[in-house]
């Protein structure tokens, strides 16, 4: 007998992701969820080349399968699950794709490939994929908050270990699966997650890219199983979150959503982070500070004798000095404050930046042993509402000028513009498909409710 929901939160989370429909969303849910669709799409097209791309595309490539989903940029057929393990290892080590700071996710890297390799299966169009990936967010993100901060700071890559939950739901969700199939798919996927590490960031390791691939695989496994009638593990507030982690907020899971599954509360709405870095997102205000500092006073890197940067938790532990990879560089605070000094371009944190003839700059490493990090306990213990950092910088002729930032009041980050959204696909998808088909790309995704076939946008995605 199925229990009641109250007791059992995977029965309510079921419905609620089964019931949601394309005409019963918000309009500004279907924005924000098309927004989503082409911020990570952008980010796909970006990670075609970067990272483990061509050895995690090889690997696809022999495996062969059935002809459901477009492997892109080649254009070749390959399975469902295969094209969504390459094209989330694409984006996942980027560090450019969105965040959800509630729940310390990045669930466009893992649910927008999935839905959208699904829907190419099954010949749908974009009112299937929105209600998809809005399902998607709204679990994932939950699982997220359940457990957040202990997680994170118990060391697992939080975005990889629980990326599997939101592609699970969301490729369910495109399956046609009912309430108890969707219920199932959690049930499924929870206990398939990987155990993905915080050290991923460290040096020498590209295995931070296959993070976001293997989550986003075990999603449409999960999904597929429960298609075919496998069952779930039922008690993940006893049996699976303190496993987890060592502090665990059950009602999180199904906060916002009423008995009959109507949703009160969307985390698409409440602090969906945008990412304009392609860095780790605690690193975001330290780094909108800095660009203001040297911008507005004129500040040449070798006028500077010192960078004190007073921060959360979060962002502090973000502290190698001369990171020696583009992994280790998106998640160094000293090498990225050096960068902003030194070259004063924000463009070159979407990707520039950490290519080897910056990476091995010596005035950049010069400029990073400048930097002096503090922890700040009163900002972490307002971190999400606010993510603060304050930044100082010490010049050599005695002045110091002090900013401090909080990214939550900057609307490009939690609540963009369309044309915001657009901007930064343009920047980063424009150099590798052209202005033509970039432009084609921003006009399919904003009637994306009204394309009949989710391949047309598959296909403008091939350079």
């Amino acid at each position: 007998m199925t229990k009641p929901a109250q007791s059992d939160p995977l029965v309510l989370l079921g419905s609620a992701a089964a019931g949601l429909k394309f005409e019963n969303l918000p309009a500004e849910v279907v924005q924000r969820a098309k927004q989503r669709v082409l911020d990570t799409v952008g980010c796909l097209v970006a990670g075609y080349e970067a990272g483990i791309a061509s050895e995690i595309r090889s690997f696809v490539l022999e495996q062969g399968g059935a002809a459901e989903a477009t492997l892109l940029p080649g254009g070749q057929k390959t399975t469902v699950s295969l094209a969504s393990l390459a094209h989330a290892t694409y984006i996942h080590g980027l560090e450019l794709s969105d965040a959800a700071p509630r729940g310390t996710v990045h669930p466009g890297n893992e649910i927008v490939p999935a839905a959208l390799a699904t829907a190419e299966k099954r010949k749908l169009g974009g009112a299937a994929l929105i209600p998809a990936v809005v399902a998607g967010y709204e679990v994932e993100i939950r699982f997220g908050r359940a457990v957040f901060p202990s997680a994170f700071y118990r060391g697992w890559w939080t975005p990889g270990l629980f990326g599997g939950i939101g592609s699970a739901v969301a490729t369910g969700h495109v399956l046609g699966l009912d309430g108890q199939g969707l219920d199932n798919t959690i049930g499924i996927v929870v206990n398939m997650l990987p155990t993905a590490m915080g050290r991923a960031n460290e040096e020498g390791e590209t295995i931070k890219w296959l993070l976001g691939g293997q989550s986003c695989a075990a999603g449409v496994l999960a999904a597929e199983m429960a298609a075919r009638g496998v069952k779930g593990m039922r008690d993940v507030i006893k049996g699976w979150l303190p496993v987890v982690a060592d502090e665990v907020h059950a009602g999180r899971l199904t906060e916002g959503i009423l008995d009959n599954g109507s949703f009160s509360q969307w985390e698409l709405l409440s602090g969906v982070l945008t990412k304009h870095y392609a860095t780790v997102g605690p690193l975001t205000a330290s780094l909108d500070a800095t660009f203001d500092l040297v911008t507005k006073n004129n500040i040449s890197a070798g006028d500077i004798k010192e960078i004190e940067v007073d921060c959360m938790r979060r962002t502090a532990i973000f502290n190698t000095r001369h990171p020696e990879n583009d992994v280790a560089a998106r998640a160094s605070l000293p090498y990225c404050l050096a960068v902003a000094v030194c070259r004063k371009d924000p463009g070159l944190l979407l990707g520039p930046a950490f290519r080897d003839d910056v990476l091995k700059d010596r005035a950049v490493w010069a400029a990073a042993d400048k930097v002096r990090i503090t922890e700040n306990e009163d900002y972490e213990r307002q971190y999400p509402a606010r993510s603060l950092a304050r930044v100082t910088i010490r010049l050599h002729n005695g002045k110091s000028f002090t900013q401090e930032e909080d990214r939550s009041a900057r609307g490009r980050y939690l609540t963009p513009t369309d044309e915001e959204i657009e901007h930064k696909f343009a920047l980063i998808a424009r150099p590798v498909l052209g202005a033509a088909k970039a432009d084609k790309v921003v006009a399919l995704v904003r009637k994306l409710e009204a394309l009949p076939h989710v391949g047309e946008l598959v296909a403008a995605l091939k350079p």
